[in-house]
């Protein structure tokens, strides 16, 4: 019986180090059908970004190194197993090569990419191709450059976030796959946990930790198993996320018009395709403040009560 561990690139940026050992020791994965169909909308996009890059002027070589244009496996033997590794292409135009990884992403990932580049926002993507990245080195290719070629899907806008190989992001993977490749035992979930994970991990019905009730103060909060809860909960999430950041853009925008507009005393102007109309409003407002200190007895008495539910999202451990 073959005992060699075998643990695949990418999923060597997961979060979850309990993951990552179910992964190693083959259990069975359940996967949701939304996330099968998210991962087949890539697969059938990929070749269609890929012609797109080349449209661009792009130079592809997509899945190199195999004339047949089908996947080329590589590998990185480190102790106690094997790292695989499937990288997606090399890309060149006017410089050097580089190793990119295409991803179809929804509208909050994408921004977050652009915002944040790849390693702040996506550390896993940062995790997998620079596994890649050492495997073709090995191989004898100079490789330093690193890429997210990513499609939003709301909107189909594209973007590169380029970064740069780093050794010492490699010694730290390869340090944790002989971590999890010498275990015997399953471990704790690990520093680079998030709570988030474990809604759509295909090992949550094996693992005992996401079938927990969870601490909140003094009370214990029952974990759901119920997708459509856990996406709803998901979306109230990133809608929350979406406001902060529709906030942080309208403050950064209004910033730059008030001091380049309003101030230069213009009333409106054309931009691009927009047209831009300064309107001063005036508007008064009851001071409630001031009203219950004087008139304490006159608010009580219009005073109407209503309820509704306010629903708090709280990150736990």
């Amino acid at each position: 019986m073959d005992n060699h561990k075998v643990l695949r690139a990418s999923r060597i940026g997961t979060l979850c180090d309990r993951a990552l050992f179910y992964s190693v020791a083959g259990a069975e994965e359940i996967t949701s059908e939304k996330s099968q169909r998210i991962f087949e909308v890539g697969k059938v996009l990929e070749p269609v970004i890929v012609s797109w890059l080349r449209n661009d002027g792009w130079n592809v070589k997509r899945n190199m190194f195999d004339s047949t244009n089908e996947e080329m496996s590589l590998s990185l033997e480190v102790a106690g197993g094997t790292i695989t590794a499937h990288p997606d292409c090399i890309i060149s135009r006017e410089g050097g090569l580089i190793l990119a990884d295409i991803k179809t992403m929804n509208d909050r990932s994408f921004r977050s990419l652009k915002r944040d580049g790849t390693i702040k926002s996506h550390p896993q993507y940062a995790d997998q191709l620079t596994i890649y990245a050492q495997a073709l080195r090995e191989c004898g290719h100079s490789i330093e450059q690193l890429a997210i070629v990513a499609l939003n899907k709301n909107n189909c806008e594209g973007y590169i976030d380029y970064f740069t190989f780093e050794p010492e992001r490699y010694e730290a993977l390869k340090e944790r796959a002989e971590r999890i490749f010498a275990l015997n035992e399953t471990p704790e979930q690990g520093d680079r946990f998030q709570t988030w994970c474990c809604g759509y991990c295909g090992y949550s019905h094996l693992c005992e930790l996401c079938k927990k009730d969870t601490a909140v103060g003094d009370e214990s909060v029952p974990t759901t198993d119920n997708q459509e809860v856990i996406d709803a909960v998901e979306l109230l999430s990133e809608s929350r996320d979406m406001e902060k950041a529709a906030k942080e853009l309208s403050d950064e925008a209004k910033a730059v018009l008030d001091r380049e507009v309003h101030q230069q005393g213009i009333k409106s102007l054309r931009a691009g395709n927009l047209v831009l109309i300064l309107n001063e409003i005036k508007s008064s407002r009851l001071d409630t403040t001031a009203l219950k200190k004087a008139h304490p007895e006159l608010v009580s008495e219009f005073m109407k009560q209503s309820s509704s539910v306010r629903y708090d999202l709280k990150e736990v451990a």
